[in-house]
């Protein structure tokens, strides 16, 4: 059993400032099989009432608005987190994660990266395959073009083996989170095998046990954003994240 200290901090600049904003986040970790929040407090400033729901995949959200005009907003998450060994007990998996979406889509070569192998070995391709590189892609970018680049951040690496696996029916998901020992959110994936879900980290070619912390899962990276907000007004935005997982 981990204890888990999480502090996470999203903050974002307007110019011009904007009147009106809508703010949905998943900024709190996930209370699951494995993961269990002991403490958690969240603070978004300028003061905005925040109130508790879940989506549509499970996960916890938080929304509100800020009527007043402002040109910066600050969301701060931090708390302790009682963490065990990570799997997630599923009688019948949800055949959503066996279809692919834009950014999952396969052609021959990933499909043939997947072929006859476990979630395990089309991890170990996955990371074999890709180079770590930032700038290089965007939050656009499908797994196709990250095949073909074979260069990527974490989203990429998480695409691409999703889009693999659910090529050889097998179902897998991805997972935004926070893992030990790094300053910014990371991704990865959980695939499905025998009555549960695991753990897969295609970025640094790890089956999960601990070390890290999950927030919320999707089919892909636009069904799990940590922060997506509306705002009624031409402006420029600028944002910058910071974390910390002990």
């Amino acid at each position: 059993m981990d204890w888990l200290k999480y502090s996470y901090r999203i903050e974002s600049t307007f110019s011009p400032p904007i009147e009106y904003h809508a703010v949905k986040l998943r900024a709190i970790p996930m209370e699951n099989d494995f993961q269990h929040i002991v403490q958690q407090h969240i603070k978004v400033t300028p003061e905005c009432m925040l109130m508790q729901g879940t989506d549509g995949f499970g996960n916890s959200i938080q929304y509100g608005h800020i009527s007043l005009q402002h040109d910066n907003i600050c969301i701060e998450s931090e708390g302790v987190v009682e963490c065990d060994e990570y799997v997630l007990q599923e009688p019948v998996p949800n055949d959503l994660y066996l279809y692919p979406t834009h950014l999952t889509e396969c052609n021959e070569e990933i499909r043939q990266l997947g072929a006859g192998r476990s979630a395990e070995d089309i991890m170990h391709a996955v990371h074999a395959h890709m180079q770590y590189g930032r700038f290089v892609t965007d939050n656009n970018t499908t797994a196709i073009e990250a095949y073909g680049k074979q260069t990527g951040v974490c989203q990429d690496y998480a695409h691409l083996m999703i889009a693999a696996c659910r090529a050889s029916r097998i179902h897998a998901r991805y997972v935004n989170g926070l893992m030990v020992g790094e300053g910014e959110t990371h991704a990865w994936v959980e695939a499905y095998h025998d009555g549960k879900w695991l753990g897969y980290d295609p970025t640094h070619d790890r089956v999960i046990e601990s070390g890290y912390l999950k927030f919320a899962h999707g089919r892909d990276v636009n069904d799990c954003p940590s922060n997506r907000g509306r705002f009624y007004k031409w402006t420029l935005e600028h944002m910058s994240v910071n974390a910390s997982l002990t």
